[in-house]
């Protein structure tokens, strides 16, 4: 069964990855960087979960298929038959899983993955995860809330020809905010200026980390120049107030390089946080 799956997500990346990778910042995660996060994350059966983000639906399908192997060996210890796995397979599909993406299509494909493989389609929408909750339509708003996840898993989209803009949006985030270094502590404080734009992936971060419970792991795909460059200390500083950050995996700088014109060279990591606030 696992190898069946496989096989129906190699054919939506291939079918599908052509026509619109990179049009949005949009790069498909390859499947053993989902693997290594899933494992790592760890998500169990009884945990909720989602990726706000969440394209064709790589992450779910994985995640969903490490928390169906936790459930047969359940079954196994507790002498389920075969229909009280199934029934328990969808009931763990159906209400712990959500996925989010604005790209009508890629939501459309999602659904029609998570559905090939199981269930969960209920739990994907086609919405914007950085409009402010009651902007969203009203079937995400009834099951997106903030601060309601165990796990969070996502590769963002971000590009420099992509930023998000508007008060309405930014207002949302401290890194909608511009930070300024304090004379004393030399350390970067948040003002109450506005800027003026935000690469999607850091206003992401921040909206990860709003839809975590306390205690709740996040693993996101994000530019390594993020924890490299002055330019983003900020950002580093705004994590350290927050999260206990776990792990910083570094990514080849070919990974989401596909041929052609394709893909991007940016060069990216995988870090891992439990959110403390």
């Amino acid at each position: 069964m696992e190898a069946d799956r496989d096989a129906i997500g190699d054919a939506f990346e291939v079918f599908i990855g052509p026509a619109l990778r990179g049009a949005e910042g949009q790069f498909f995660t390859p499947r053993n960087v989902i693997r290594m996060m899933v494992e790592i994350l760890n998500p169990e059966p009884s945990e909720k979960i989602i990726d706000p983000a969440c394209g064709s639906g790589g992450f779910l399908i994985v995640a969903l298929t490490h928390v169906w192997e936790q459930l047969r060996e359940l079954a196994k210890q507790k002498a389920w038959t075969e229909k009280q796995l199934f029934k328990r397979e969808v009931e763990v599909a159906s209400d712990c899983f959500r996925g989010v993406d604005k790209d009508a299509f890629l939501a459309k494909v999602c659904k029609a993955y998570m559905a090939l493989v199981g269930d969960g389609r209920g739990g994907v929408f086609c919405d914007n995860s950085l409009n402010r909750h009651e902007d969203l339509k009203q079937a995400t708003q009834q099951k997106v809330k903030l601060g309601k996840f165990d796990v969070v898993m996502t590769n963002p989209p971000f590009g420099k020809k992509i930023v998000v803009k508007g008060a309405a949006l930014l207002s949302q985030f401290d890194l909608g905010y511009k930070w300024n270094r304090d004379k004393e502590t030399k350390k970067p404080v948040k003002t109450s200026i506005l800027h003026e734009d935000q690469p999607p992936q850091i206003l992401f971060l921040e909206r990860c980390l709003q839809l975590l419970k306390p205690g709740g792991r996040l693993g996101i795909v994000l530019p390594e120049a993020i924890f490299g460059m002055p330019t983003y200390e900020y950002v580093v500083a705004f994590l350290r107030n927050r999260v206990k950050i776990r792990g910083i995996v570094s990514m080849p700088e070919a990974l989401f390089k596909t041929s052609g014109k394709g893909g991007t060279h940016a060069k990216t990591c995988i870090l891992f946080v439990e959110n403390t606030v």
